[in-house]
């Protein structure tokens, strides 16, 4: 069973690790930003069993992505971590300090590089889009999810 723990917006938390990468001095572009609440998403579901974001991750042809957060977010905003809107994420230390291993460790890999780790053959989007009857922007199931980051170290 699943974790009824409080599931974030995804727009925050988009924000949120923008905030949090800018105020180490780490700059996160749209891509990186997707690639890193994929992670974020597959942790908790996969370690916690909890569902950390209200939206799922869709399959694009660059991999996993948050569409709501590809329109609702500026990605080229300077993000103050003293925002209003992060209290909430920002008091659950759980996911703060997940969200700042993910800067302190990933922020590192290009774009492309984390892009071509979210195409990983067997991975949750590897899985999805060879389904029969696959369409474009269909939601990475959870299991396939689960399945995928148990193997996976943080």
């Amino acid at each position: 069973m699943v974790d009824a723990k409080v599931t974030y917006d995804s727009v925050v938390a988009a924000k949120y690790l923008l905030a949090t990468a800018y105020s180490k001095n780490k700059v996160l572009n749209v891509t990186k930003v997707q690639k890193l609440l994929y992670m974020a998403y597959g942790y908790f579901l996969s370690k916690k069993n909890r569902v950390l974001l209200t939206e799922k991750p869709k399959a694009w042809p660059y991999g996993p992505v948050f569409p709501r957060t590809r329109k609702k977010v500026n990605y080229s905003d300077i993000i103050d971590m003293d925002l209003e809107e992060f209290a909430e994420i920002k008091s659950d230390i759980e996911v703060n300090d997940f969200f700042n291993l993910l800067v302190d460790k990933y922020s590192k890999y290009s774009a492309s590089q984390l892009s071509e780790w979210s195409h990983a053959e067997g991975g949750a989007w590897d899985m999805t889009v060879k389904q029969n009857g696959f369409d474009w922007n269909q939601p990475i199931a959870d299991e396939h999810i689960i399945e995928y980051f148990k193997k996976i170290d943080f």
